[in-house]
């Protein structure tokens, strides 16, 4: 009989911790759930406000891009131009030297001297 006494209180104290965790478990359910609703109102009101605010990083980083467009068209400009004075200062300099080099040409055929005969033996 007093193996009996044990699972009573056995069964009496499981019951109330059953219990007990039955009401954390709800209340932890009860909270996520307030906190999963706060978050889809938040999100209906963040859709429902009008996008100035992408509309204004869009035009910042627009305005940006024309800036870095014409900073590139004016340094793309400024190497042409340097480019075309190196290859005029370039072409000043061979063109006396090539006038020095020219090949002079050949004397006629009267005063060239006829070329040796091979023979072959």
């Amino acid at each position: 009989m007093k193996n009996w006494n044990y699972w009573r209180l056995i069964g009496a104290g499981g019951m109330s911790l059953l219990t007990v965790l039955f009401f954390v478990i709800w209340q932890a359910v009860a909270r996520q759930t307030d906190t999963l609703n706060q978050v889809m109102e938040r999100l209906g009101e963040l859709e429902k406000t009008p996008q100035t605010n992408n509309s204004r990083l869009l035009e910042e980083q627009l305005h940006s891009l024309k800036v870095r467009l014409n900073n590139q068209g004016k340094t793309l400009n400024d190497l042409l131009e340097e480019q075309q004075s190196i290859a005029k200062r370039e072409e000043a300099y061979v063109q006396p030297q090539a006038e020095t080099w020219q090949v002079q040409p050949e004397p006629p055929a009267s005063l060239t001297p006829p070329p040796p005969e091979l023979t072959t033996p």
